[in-house]
């Protein structure tokens, strides 16, 4: 698959580095001479030093046999102009633009055929559903599932007093066979493997089970606590991305889906209340313009004592969502630190995800990591989609449903010779939960969780591909 993508900045160069990870054929066009000088030298891929809105060079760079096209500067204009242009020339490449500006946003997605661009990324929007995502999901790093709540998976810690310790993993299954779960992957010295039936648990493994709730709640006891409805919510800072949190979760409770799952089914709207702390008058102004409903406070998070004056120690869940990413951490810790059940904090850069083990914050959303996510489960084939990044290593945890024309319908999964590093969870059919084994039948609509190495997604992508992606 050859990719062309325009813009090298933060996004662009993480998006560019996801690709290469994945054995995508990249072509980096940067106007900046020092960006790109950087970008050749960290990244294995070609790197042109020139305007990517120009059509000449989109020529240079192969434009003509390019599957996708994707801008990604720091111009909404520029990358759509870009996008239109390659669009009206090249019709069988599809493009995909980084777009900010809501307005444009709306109006792309109310008229597919603007400009000719197939699909529209605004960074924001991403970082707001994966919020909201991680809300749904009970706002945990140890405890994330599959598909809402009938699989989870749970992060285990063994101690020296664990009665896994010394074990192997065969012995662990046959000791609990009462119990349906797997242990499908583990996390040795920061380094993450798939097990066999013969690796010995060790004490300072951290280990996944896999399970539904009931099954993991036997088995780790109550150390984990299963997911309350939520009431009271919280949000420092009214950014975009605030706003776009608290428009998400109003939408959801108006069509009575998604959230209600967590917001609890049997609440009315008056019954949940949002909160926003935000320092700028103008910004509060226009929020309470915006949401009349929610409480608006306009101070500063800096100011001493102010989450205990504005009792953000009784709220459910608190979301810090300022333009500052280290401030969003110590929002978050403080709000945790007095109190609030659950803390949510946003981050640019990815080198926070990896402290997120050894923060008290319950979960950690990463802008950059949302971004690139949504443009992943656009380019990849047989809709695989990621639903969770194991930071300690590049494992994914990757979910897709099997088309009715999709290769392996009708094979047993033995038969699919899956590469070493992924491993086929669960299978989901209908109301059933299947723990497969190399026998397993694949139908048409089951929907697969996974695990894999990023750099056996491309492997993946070929031996689950319907007969019309070849």
């Amino acid at each position: 698959m050859k990719i062309i993508l325009v813009g090298a900045g933060l996004v662009g160069t993480h998006v560019a580095r996801e690709l290469t990870q994945e054995h995508k054929d990249i072509i980096i066009i940067e106007k900046n001479s020092e960006t790109a000088r950087i970008i050749t030298n960290e990244l294995d891929c070609m790197v042109i030093n020139e305007d990517g809105s120009r059509l000449d060079v989109l020529q240079k760079a192969g434009i003509e046999d390019c599957d996708y096209f994707i801008a990604l500067t720091g111009s909404d204009e520029v990358n759509m102009i870009a996008c239109g242009m390659v669009a009206s020339q090249y019709r069988n490449t599809k493009t995909i633009a980084r777009v900010r500006n809501p307005y444009y946003g709306m109006m792309l997605n109310n008229h597919k055929s603007f400009l000719g661009i197939h699909h529209v990324i605004n960074p924001e929007i991403e970082a707001a559903d994966a919020i909201v995502r991680s809300i749904e999901e009970g706002a945990s790093k140890d405890v994330f599932s599959l598909i809402e709540d009938r699989v989870q998976m749970r992060f285990h810690r063994i101690g020296s007093d664990s009665r896994f310790a010394g074990k192997t993993i065969q012995k662990i299954r046959k000791e609990e066979e009462e119990n349906d779960f797997l242990i499908p992957v583990l996390n040795r010295e920061n380094s993450m493997m798939i097990p066999t039936g013969d690796t010995i648990i060790q004490e300072g493994d951290g280990l996944y089970f896999l399970g539904n709730p009931s099954t993991l709640d036997k088995i780790l006891g109550q150390s984990i606590k299963r997911k309350q409805p939520i009431h009271r919510i919280g949000i420092i800072g009214g950014t975009r991305i605030g706003e776009f949190v608290i428009g998400r979760i109003r939408n959801s409770q108006e069509q009575n889906r998604g959230l209600k799952r967590v917001f609890s089914s049997f609440l009315r709207r008056s019954e949940i209340s949002i909160t926003v702390l935000e320092a700028s008058k103008e910004k509060a102004k226009t929020l309470s313009q915006l949401f009349p409903d929610i409480t608006i406070i306009n101070r500063d998070i800096g100011e001493e004592d102010v989450l205990e004056q504005e009792e953000f120690s009784k709220l459910d869940v608190v979301i810090a969502v300022t333009e500052s990413q280290s401030l969003n951490l110590v929002s978050a810790l403080m709000a945790k630190h007095i109190g609030a059940k659950k803390t949510i904090a946003l981050v640019i850069n990815n080198s926070f995800l990896k402290l997120a083990s050894s923060l008290q914050i319950d979960h950690i959303v990463s802008l950059k990591t949302a971004v690139v996510n949504s443009i992943l489960r656009i380019i990849r084939k047989a809709n695989i989609e990621t639903i969770h990044t194991f930071y300690q290593d590049d494992f994914e945890l990757l979910r897709l449903t099997l088309a009715a024309n999709a290769r392996p319908v009708g094979k047993q999964i033995k038969e699919l010779n899956l590469p070493k590093d992924a491993l086929i969870l669960l299978i989901l059919r209908g109301s059933e939960n299947i723990v497969p084994s190399g026998s397993t039948v694949l139908q048409a609509g089951d929907l697969l969780g996974l695990i894999a190495k990023k750099d056996v997604i491309s492997k993946l992508e070929s031996i689950f591909e319907s007969t019309d992606e070849l």
